[in-house]
């Protein structure tokens, strides 16, 4: 796919401390224009450093040490990204009580964002505000844009950050868990939003933990582990035939309606270790795992459809 049709191509990015140690390292995803991927992985697995690296908001002491980011084409390297947040790509974070500001009025806040794309007074003002609140199905958008942050629910305060994120039109969207403190209604809205958003053609890379948040919204899914990916590919391939230990033991753990037990994820992963194989275009292979010292690479298990393999031999891949 050319880089023209995607909102975001990361080609080996890697991050590092002050000291020199990785903790992303040699990742590379694509979100193509008008399309949800989502960037899966437990807490720590490195999600929300990738998504700030492209921000251009990483945290004191770390940096980008390797790769390159492109959104719609553009190579970020030669750009100011803070001249991009907001206009070319926006973010939806976690917690909208933080991302927020307490003091400031809602209305102020949304027409804050806009002003990246144009400046707005008066009744035009007052008119975009109502029209960007309905857009993400609030209906009493009088009394929002007259509040305050915390005047407002959970659910409510997540639907004025995407209409925030929308607001000067940007190509790329960053949701990082933007789920994680609602309850099931209020989840399922909040990601339909997110995913309309795509009808304008922008790109959505969807931060998240659930894989059972990703069924149904996102088309392309990445899975990190310890800082690198293991597995990428369509929704459909990924969920149904997952090539690596690590991404069944996380589908093992989504609830299926039964009463069967969870699966732990390190229980899973070490049954499956010695044992596992995954079935590329090539034969059989050995996954990667990230305590041993060996040679790895993506290897395909169908045209869209890559893992994480060890390229060493399966004896020396596994010596304890």
């Amino acid at each position: 796919m050319k880089l023209s049709n995607l909102a975001l191509h990361i080609d080996g990015l890697t991050i590092v401390r002050e000291d020199g140690s990785p903790l992303v390292e040699d990742v590379s995803l694509r979100v193509p224009s008008g399309q949800v991927t989502a960037l899966v992985g437990e807490s720590g697995s490195g999600k929300t450093l990738t998504a700030l690296a492209v921000m251009g908001l990483l945290p004191g002491g770390l940096h980008q040490a390797g790769g390159r980011v492109f959104i719609d084409g553009m190579d970020l390297a030669s750009e100011d990204r803070r001249e991009l947040r907001g206009r070319t790509v926006s973010m939806v974070f976690q917690e909208p009580m933080t991302a927020l500001d307490p003091v400031m009025r809602i209305d102020r806040q949304m027409l804050e964002s806009r002003g990246r794309l144009e400046r707005l007074s008066g009744a035009a003002a007052t008119q975009w505000c109502h029209a960007a609140l309905a857009s993400v199905g609030i209906e009493d958008t009088h009394r929002v844009t007259r509040s305050f942050p915390h005047e407002l629910s959970g659910g409510m305060r997540q639907r004025v950050l995407i209409a925030m994120a929308m607001a000067a039109e940007p190509r790329l969207v960053l949701a990082d868990e933007p789920t994680t403190a609602l309850d099931a209604v209020n989840r399922a809205g909040v990601l339909d939003l997110i995913a309309s958003t795509c009808v304008r053609g922008n790109g959505v890379l969807l931060v998240t933990h659930d894989l059972a948040a990703v069924r149904g919204w996102a088309q392309e899914i990445a899975v990190m582990w310890r800082g690198r990916l293991v597995e990428t590919g369509t929704a459909a391939e990924v969920l149904d035939q997952p090539g690596h230990p690590y991404t069944a033991a996380l589908l093992e753990c989504v609830p299926k309606g039964d009463s069967g037990r969870l699966v732990d994820v390190q229980e899973a992963m070490a049954a499956a270790r010695g044992s596992w194989q995954v079935h590329t275009v090539d034969g059989p292979q050995v996954p990667w795992w990230p305590e041993v010292d060996c040679y790895w690479g993506m290897r395909a298990m169908s045209e869209n459809h890559h893992v994480a393999c060890s390229l060493s031999e399966p004896e020396k891949c596994f010596r304890t």
